[in-house]
């Protein structure tokens, strides 16, 4: 039956997307799953207008986006492992129930800031890298990311540390250790019904980036939010390794670099859509969506360390739990020398 359904899902694709032609090389792309801004201005041109150039006319892209061919993120890495299409972008949150370790770069606290978050992608990548390629015969090309996960909720609240019993909105399973260490109860559900859930009273608070939730009204229905950074929320832009193996390096080797800017650019926008959203939560120029005026909260020093402390005693304790001992000695050998915190299993 599972074979049957995805060889029903390569034909569809196949019928989809255009064929291929012998010269130049035609790539067929999956991707989009970071939105239409990011789409329409960053990876439609890197697509459709550098790669042509890039390789000097030897490749040109066929462009799709996942949720127009019926794909649910999570079905991503089937498509890619399966060869269906030549590249494709891996959205982290919809791989973390079933295969945890893949949100391990992106833990909430491990970062707090931008900086901290491009040493632990840095940190992580060689090891992400092999398992894509070991495991599912992928190969890891670039890292792209969205603006910080921050804490709004309808209620005032001081601190984090206050929102014992509340009911709060996350995107994935990676974010319930952090909430649950927190005194609240997790909800995972999609962006887009969450103002529906504060309405019908089922939530409290919700995690999610300033920009996105001015955007789909979450402003409207909450009044307070925290400054400090949950997470960020990342893909991974992967080629089939056959496909990519396959290439000539007159064309590899330009995409390579090629897709090395685009993260740069991904990283550029992931950055500007912060301070747009920072501007819509206090209705200062540059916000391009809905503005408010929310009641900001931040942190003391002590609140922030006891905070920070959830790391060590509950957030990489979870992810262990859920992900199991090869995961903990991935941990132990890769990251606890460098930060000095071990996992135990």
């Amino acid at each position: 039956m599972a074979l049957r359904r995805l060889a029903a899902l390569a034909l569809g694709l196949a019928l989809a997307l255009p064929a291929a032609a012998e010269n130049p090389l035609h790539l067929r792309v999956i991707s989009g799953f970071f939105g239409p801004r990011q789409f329409r201005t960053l990876e439609q041109p890197f697509w459709l207008q550098e790669v042509p150039a890039l390789t000097g006319g030897r490749a040109a892209a066929a462009l799709q986006i996942g949720s127009s061919l019926g794909l649910a993120s999570e079905q991503m890495l089937t498509v890619m492992r399966n060869g269906v299409v030549s590249f494709g972008t891996l959205e982290v949150n919809a791989l973390t129930l079933t295969e945890p370790e893949w949100g391990v770069a992106d833990l909430p606290l491990l970062a707090e800031d931008e900086v901290g978050l491009r040493r632990a992608i840095e940190l992580w990548r060689p090891w992400i890298a092999a398992q894509l390629r070991e495991r599912h015969g992928i190969e890891l090309l670039a890292v792209f990311i969205r603006p910080p996960q921050v804490m709004f909720c309808a209620q005032p609240f001081a601190s984090l540390l206050d929102l014992a019993g509340r009911r709060i909105r996350i995107a994935s399973v990676n974010q319930s250790d952090l909430i649950l260490a927190l005194g609240a109860v997790p909800v995972v559900l999609e962006l887009e019904r969450a103002v529906e859930g504060f309405e019908a009273g089922g939530l409290d608070c919700a995690v999610t980036g300033a920009l996105p939730a001015s955007v789909v009204g979450l402003t409207r229905v909450t009044s307070h939010a925290s400054t400090l950074p949950l997470g960020w929320s990342m893909a991974f832009l992967t080629a089939h390794g056959g496909r990519w193996a396959a290439l000539p390096e007159a064309v590899r080797g330009p995409l390579r670099e090629g897709t090395r800017r685009l993260e740069e650019s991904m990283w550029r926008a992931a950055e500007a859509q912060r301070d747009e959203g920072e501007a819509c939560l206090s209705s200062q120029p540059g916000c391009p969506a809905e503005p408010s005026r929310m009641q900001r909260v931040g942190e003391s020093a002590a609140s922030r360390a006891a905070i920070r402390a959830l790391f060590a005693s509950a957030v990489l304790p979870g992810w262990v739990r859920r992900c199991g001992t090869t995961c903990a000695e991935s941990w132990n050998a890769v990251a606890g020398p460098v930060l000095g915190v071990f996992a135990r299993e």
